[in-house]
């Protein structure tokens, strides 16, 4: 077998030059990590099916046979996701919890049960039901998300001269029946099959 490879260093750094690295390395280490760094050191993946507010998992249960085989069977716990009102902050919380959660929550309120739990509920996802967020939302005309930026762009003319001289109108989006999306030339137009 062959020595392993041994290394040296072509240069030997000397008392003088260590001195004049002193200033860079003091420097160096008063520089702090950003923002982003230290969130991305937090980032922690909770998997499995756990009740975000009473912690209720699977429990290992068995099936035992007539010849006493045990058979292993995973009695998984009732998780739904669901949209949980918290009165105290006017909002839709999700979270996923279990059905027998869901009765506690009627009978203790949401924020006493985060609270025995250690949720932060401003942490999770929400929709905003507060009145003047209703207000607002009921002004604001109901387009789908692409109706302004994304639809047609791609098959605009890209000649200026013909496209003023064009008569077609650009497309839009327009929803009907809920959330199915139709795209038109008129604003107006609504299908027959819409009504």
């Amino acid at each position: 077998m062959a020595a392993p490879l041994g290394l040296k260093p072509a240069h030997s750094v000397h008392g003088s030059c260590k001195a004049s690295f002193r200033g860079l390395t003091s420097s160096l280490q008063k520089l702090s990590l950003g923002g982003s760094a230290e969130r991305r050191q937090r980032l922690s993946v909770q998997a499995g099916r756990v009740c975000d507010l009473t912690g209720k998992k699977a429990n290992n249960g068995y099936t035992v046979t007539f010849s006493h085989k045990r058979i292993k069977k995973l009695q998984g716990v009732n998780l739904q996701y669901k949209k949980v009102f918290w009165p105290e902050e006017k909002r839709w919380v999700r979270l996923r919890i279990s059905t027998k959660a869901m009765k506690t929550v009627e009978r203790k309120g949401l924020q006493a049960m985060a609270k025995e739990a250690g949720l932060d509920l401003y942490s999770l996802p929400y929709t905003d039901a507060r009145p003047q967020r209703l207000e607002w939302l009921a002004q604001q005309p109901v387009n789908p998300p692409m109706s302004q930026t994304r639809v047609g762009k791609s098959r605009r003319m890209k000649n200026p001269e013909k496209l003023a001289a064009s008569k077609k109108k650009p497309l839009v989006a327009r929803y009907i029946l809920g959330n199915r999306v139709i795209l038109t030339r008129d604003p107006a137009y609504v299908p027959e099959y819409a009504n």
